[in-house]
C-alpha cells in the first residue's frame, strides 16, 4: 500500500516537470518569434520613415484637434469670477451717494444685478459675478427729428421723388415749399436750392391781409395747429403774426390747378370718336416719372425723334407750342370724353382738326418745355380730370 503510493508520486512529480518544461519551451518560442516581429517592424519603420510621415501627420493632427476640444469643454465649465474680491450691491455702490438719492441708486443698482424676469445674478454667498450683455450683432441707430428748415442742392439723377425720399417726405411737401418746382415738378437743374421742411406740411410767406383763420382755411388745417407748431416760434396766447413771416403748415394741402391750353371750336370730323381702349403712345419706352400728386401724367424715357402714336382714334384739339411747361404739344380729343396729351415734342407731324386712328404717328419725342431731356409727358383727361394712365393702359 505505502509502496503504490510513492509510485503515484512520482508519477504525478514526473508529469509536471514535463509540463512545466513543456510550458518554458512553449513561452520561448512565444518570445523568440514576438522579439523578432517587433525587431523588423522597427527596422522596417526606420529604414523606410518617409512612408509613415502621412500617418503620423494625420495621427497628430487629429490628436490636436481632441486635446483643443477637451481644453475648451474643460474652461468652459469653469466659473470665472468678476473679479478678484467679491463685490456686493451696497460695496458697489457711489461713495457720496445719500439720502434720495442713495435710495435711487440702490435700487437701479439691484435692477442691474438681477437677471431676467427677476433671477437673481447672486452665487448664493452674497457675491455678484458680471453682468451679462445679451449678443446684439446690429447697431439701431434712431431716426432724429430735424430742427428746422434745410437747405438741398440739387444733384445729377435726383428728382422730386428722390429727394422727398431721402427725408421721409412727400413729394408734395417739396413741391409746396418750392414755388419754382411747384409750377414745374419734373423740371429740376442740378445746383438749383430746394428747401426742405422738417415735417410734412406746406410753407407760406405772410402777406399783409393773412391771418391764421384765412391761413388755416385755405390749406385745410385747424388755426390752432398753425400757432402751436413748435417750428413757427409764436408767442402764445395771441400768436401774432407778421408780413414776411414764413410759416409751416403742418399737414397743409394745397388746391391742384391743371394746366389748360386753348382748345379747339371747330366742327368735329366725321368718325373721328375713341373707342376707349388705349395703347402706349411709345413703343418700348420706359416709365422715367410715375404718376403722383404734382405730376398727374407718366413720363416715358426714349430717344429724341422717336415715333409717338395716337393712343386712340379722335381728332386734334391742339397742335402747338405752350407756354405753361408743355414746349411742343398736341391734345387729342377722343369724343367721348376722353383727352389725351402729348407734350415735350420735336416734331409735329399733324394740325388742328384733323382726324387721326389709333396708333398714327402723330408727333416725335422731344425735350421741349420744362424738361431736362428726351422724353414723352402722357396724360389722359377724362372731362378734363387727370387720370393716371397707367389705369388705362395694357
Amino acid at each position: 500500500m505505502k509502496k503504490s503510493m510513492q509510485i503515484s508520486q512520482r508519477k504525478v512529480l514526473s508529469f509536471a516537470i514535463e509540463g512545466g518544461q513543456a510550458l518554458r519551451r512553449g513561452l520561448e518560442n512565444v518570445f523568440v518569434r514576438a522579439f523578432a516581429w517587433l525587431a523588423t517592424t522597427v527596422y522596417r519603420c526606420a529604414g523606410d520613415w518617409r512612408g509613415w510621415r502621412p500617418f503620423l501627420t494625420r495621427t497628430s493632427a487629429h490628436l490636436a484637434v481632441v486635446v483643443v476640444a477637451v481644453a475648451v469643454i474643460g474652461l468652459n465649465s469653469v466659473k470665472w469670477p468678476a473679479q478678484t474680491g467679491s463685490v456686493s450691491a451696497m460695496s458697489a455702490l457711489p461713495a457720496a451717494a445719500s439720502g434720495e438719492d442713495f435710495v435711487g441708486s440702490t435700487e437701479t443698482l439691484m435692477l442691474e444685478l438681477n437677471g431676467k424676469n427677476g433671477e437673481s445674478l447672486s452665487n448664493g454667498n452674497g457675491t455678484y459675478g458680471a453682468v451679462p450683455r445679451m449678443a446684439q450683432p446690429h447697431t439701431t441707430i434712431p431716426e432724429r427729428p430735424r430742427l428746422g428748415v434745410e437747405t438741398y442742392i440739387v444733384q445729377a439723377g435726383d428728382t422730386v421723388q428722390s429727394i422727398a425720399a431721402a427725408y421721409n417726405l412727400e413729394p408734395t411737401t417739396i413741391m409746396w415749399a418750392n414755388p419754382t418746382i411747384e409750377d414745374a415738378p419734373d423740371l429740376l437743374r442740378i445746383g438749383q436750392e430746394v428747401i426742405i421742411l422738417p415735417i410734412d406740411g406746406a410753407y407760406h410767406t405772410v402777406t399783409a391781409d393773412d391771418t391764421l383763420d384765412s391761413l388755416a382755411e385755405t390749406y385745410k388745417v385747424v388755426s390752432m395747429t398753425i400757432a402751436t407748431c413748435e417750428y413757427n416760434n409764436l408767442a402764445p396766447p395771441d400768436y401774432t403774426i407778421k408780413e414776411g413771416d414764413r410759416l409751416i403748415i403742418p399737414g397743409g394741402e394745397k388746391p391742384y390747378v391743371p394746366k389748360v391750353v386753348t382748345s379747339y371750336t371747330g366742327s368735329v370730323p366725321g368718325g373721328a370718336r375713341g373707342t376707349g381702349r388705349f395703347q402706349w403712345p411709345v413703343v418700348g419706352a420706359r416709365i422715367t416719372q410715375g404718376f403722383w400728386h404734382g405730376h398727374r401724367a407718366i413720363d416715358l424715357g426714349a430717344p429724341t425723334g422717336s415715333a409717338v402714336q395716337a393712343a386712340d382714334g379722335g381728332f386734334v384739339s391742339f397742335a402747338g407750342w405752350t407756354d405753361v411747361g408743355y414746349g411742343y404739344l398736341i391734345v387729342i380729343d377722343h369724343a367721348n370724353g376722353f383727352a389725351t396729351y402729348y407734350a415735350h415734342l420735336s416734331n409735329i407731324y399733324v394740325e388742328v382738326g384733323q382726324a387721326v386712328e389709333r396708333g398714327q404717328v402723330i408727333g416725335a419725342v422731344g425735350s421741349t418745355g420744362w424738361s431736362t431731356g428726351p422724353h414723352l409727358h402722357f396724360e389722359i383727361r377724362y372731362y378734363g380730370e387727370q387720370l393716371n394712365p397707367r389705369a388705362h393702359l395694357p
